[in-house]
């Protein structure tokens, strides 16, 4: 499926984009990493990635609802843990969904980036995406990712908007039993 993103004016653009993507979340120095597209040689420790990222995703989570509004979401349990094929001990926040008819949800899309820009810079994470959209229907997302390795994400299906975030941590063994409670 090929995709096509819209296109907005953002300034500096590239060069702008590359020196918003710093990790520094809040007093965590043990997740500060320098940003651009480096990549990381460890991944974060589990409990502070955890800790840091949920407080992220919920405050992402509160400037999507300034959109969609704050009815009618839920969230899912977790957080949960997977073992990637490479290796890595990937990490899954729950995900936060609204399966009400809004008016427009893929219109309303468009403002997600410009809303959730500084709440990404506030958590040290990248400049949102403009909007994705797949050439031949289906979902349409915004989404932005870190120098760890962090994604956060924004997607429109049909009546569905869900916000996700994931990414790689130390964790040994890789399950959600090793995991803090979120919420």
């Amino acid at each position: 499926m090929t995709e096509r993103s819209t296109t907005r004016h953002r300034g500096a653009g590239a060069t702008t984009r590359a020196a918003r993507a710093v990790l520094a979340l809040g007093a965590l120095a043990t997740l500060a990493a320098c940003g651009g597209d480096a990549e990381p040689t460890e991944p974060p420790p589990a409990p502070d990635a955890v800790a840091a990222y949920e407080q992220a995703r919920q405050d992402v989570l509160a400037a999507v609802q300034d959109v969609y509004g704050a009815d009618g979401w839920t969230v899912d349990d977790g957080p949960g843990a997977q073992e990637q094929p490479d290796g890595r001990c990937v990490v899954f926040l729950p995900d936060a969904k609204l399966r009400e008819e809004v008016a427009d949800p893929y219109d309303l899309l468009a403002d997600v980036p410009d809303v959730i820009a500084p709440v990404l810079a506030e958590h040290g994470l990248g400049e949102p995406s403009d909007v994705v959209y797949p050439e031949h229907g289906g979902s349409a997302y915004v989404e932005t990712e870190d120098a760890a390795g962090w994604s956060v994400r924004v997607t429109v299906d049909g009546d569905l908007v869900r916000l996700d975030a994931s990414g790689p941590v130390d964790l040994d063994p890789c399950d959600a039993a090793g995991l803090p409670e979120v919420g």
